[in-house]
């Protein structure tokens, strides 16, 4: 039997960059937004995270997905 993944829940985290520290080394803030549809579009999240991140001063720095599934027998 093959294994099914089912995508139940995802959360969208878009970082911006904050300056640097002391040491010099980047220092950015993530803002995670939760309820994304587990059936959205790849394209249609990274457009999302970019206009949300467009919002901020600071460029971003990085655009991740989590994903939490579920996974069963076919």
């Amino acid at each position: 039997m093959a294994a099914v993944m089912n995508v139940v829940k995802r959360t969208l985290s878009v970082s911006i960059s904050r300056g640097q520290d002391a040491d010099g080394n980047p220092v950015s803030k993530s803002y995670t937004y939760s309820n994304v549809k587990p059936d959205a579009d790849p394209d249609k999240l990274l457009a999302t995270g970019k206009a949300l991140g467009g919002l901020f001063d600071n460029e971003i720095t990085g655009l991740t997905v989590v994903e939490r599934a579920t996974l069963s027998e076919d």
